[in-house]
């Protein structure tokens, strides 16, 4: 495969379709249950999805979560998701807008996004390799300029790049690079991972520099290891078997939210697979669920219906789960364990 970042791109999305490549466990979604409330003391209309994100109301949280952008495909991939997020009233991810600062002709791929979706939260994406080279921070800021968006995600994806063919593992200096963009960017910034997850401690680290949103993006879903490692030549066949002893590595989105006590704003993504993952991600602790996988396929064939479709479910499941255990509102449900049992596998 060429090494150019729209024919990775392009392999990314053909690759993330193949299921056999994600992880062999869940993201811990499906060891939690709801305890049933047989007296909830509310009606079904009262219950409120709606919350902030960003000063912006979203209808229900939940984020489209980054995928692609870049390539000539991606200009009818954003433009779908876009449209769909602004019918649903989500928020939406751009993928790594890298493309776009290096190549004029990618911008157009982003830049849809907010013609698509005027009112929407839309976020930039960045990975931190380019933010530690440090002389993509005022480009970075025009181009979110030009495309009008909420936020900027500085996605962490160390193992990835290990096992990535046109990999940058280059990760000495991350911490303090993110603390200069977080004082010096004009935008909101958000740290998320790709898949692998942030751990406590990391999230406790990024706390202490000043960061304010965190994307658990955990393990449990797409594994960028297993999709990278299948993009290795055979020169590079001993990477390509080292793989196999990475293909379980990361920390499940579930596990991490129930043991994690911050202040920080927290999107769980990664391994969201069932639209009640959502509201048990919220009850675990989470502000807002990210979702990618679900949305791939239609996404990818230009059927924004589809995509608003899938969306419109996971936003009544959570308005139904919301009646099942009694709340009638996001600040209600948010991090109140007290919802939920632990299911002990014998």
């Amino acid at each position: 495969m060429t090494r150019d970042i729209s024919q990775r791109k392009r392999d990314h999305l053909e690759l993330a379709q193949d299921e056999s490549l994600n992880f062999n466990f869940s993201a811990g979604f499906d060891r939690w249950r709801f305890i049933h409330n047989a007296l909830p003391e509310l009606n079904f209309a009262e219950i409120d999805t709606s919350c902030t994100f960003l000063r912006k109301t979203l209808d229900f949280p939940l984020l489209i979560s980054s995928m692609s952008g870049g390539t000539e495909e991606a200009y009818t991939f954003n433009a779908t998701l876009a449209e769909a997020a602004e019918q649903a009233g989500c928020a939406f991810g751009l993928g790594s807008i890298r493309a776009a600062l290096e190549q004029d002709s990618a911008r157009e791929s982003y830049l849809v996004a907010r013609e698509k979706a005027p009112s929407a939260v839309i976020l930039a994406n960045l990975g931190i390799a380019q933010v530690i080279e440090g002389n993509y921070l005022d480009q970075t800021a025009k181009f979110c300029r030009d495309c009008q968006a909420d936020g900027l995600i500085i996605h962490l994806n160390s193992m990835q790049e290990v096992f990535q063919p046109e990999g940058e593992p280059h990760f000495k200096g991350a911490l303090s690079a993110i603390e200069q963009w977080v004082h010096n960017f004009p935008l909101p910034i958000i740290i998320k991972e790709v898949g692998q997850g942030l751990s406590k401690q990391v999230i406790k680290q990024l706390e202490d520099i000043g960061v304010e949103i965190v994307d658990i993006a955990g393990a449990g879903g797409s594994n960028w290891v297993n999709i990278d490692a299948a993009r290795l030549s055979e020169e590079q066949s001993t990477l390509k078997l080292a793989a196999s002893e990475f293909a379980d590595w990361g920390e499940p989105t579930a596990e991490v939210l129930a043991d994690l006590q911050t202040k920080l704003t927290v999107i769980a993504s990664g391994g969201l697979k069932r639209p009640l993952d959502l509201a048990k991600a919220l009850a675990l602790g989470a502000h807002l669920g990210g979702v990618a996988g679900a949305l791939l396929k239609p996404a990818l064939s230009g059927d924004a219906v589809e995509v608003l479709n899938v969306l419109q479910v996971w936003r009544e499941t959570l308005k139904i789960a919301m009646f099942g255990v009694g709340v009638s509102s996001i600040p209600a449900l948010s991090g109140n364990r007290a919802l939920l049992q632990k299911i002990n596998y014998v």
